[in-house]
């Protein structure tokens, strides 16, 4: 993703962003260079779990992710 605007508003929140595509990667990778706080979920049965904590980012199931989240987006 290049030149994203992400919103004063994400400042000091914590974004659970639903499943490790593409997009979703390249979103939470976006999120997480602004020092927006990232939490990826995923069911444990995704072959995406393994690679998205390579990538760094804490991962928990999806009831997991949106109870500890302010902000939930959808990939």
């Amino acid at each position: 993703m290049e030149n994203v605007n992400i919103p004063n508003y994400l400042t000091g929140k914590r974004v659970a962003i639903l499943g490790y595509s593409t997009g979703g990667k390249s979103f939470a990778e976006e999120l997480r260079n602004q020092q927006i706080s990232v939490i990826i979920g995923l069911r444990p049965v995704d072959d995406e779990w393994s690679l998205a904590e390579q990538d760094g980012f804490e991962v928990r199931t999806l009831w997991e992710a949106v109870e500890a989240a302010d902000i939930i987006q959808v990939w």
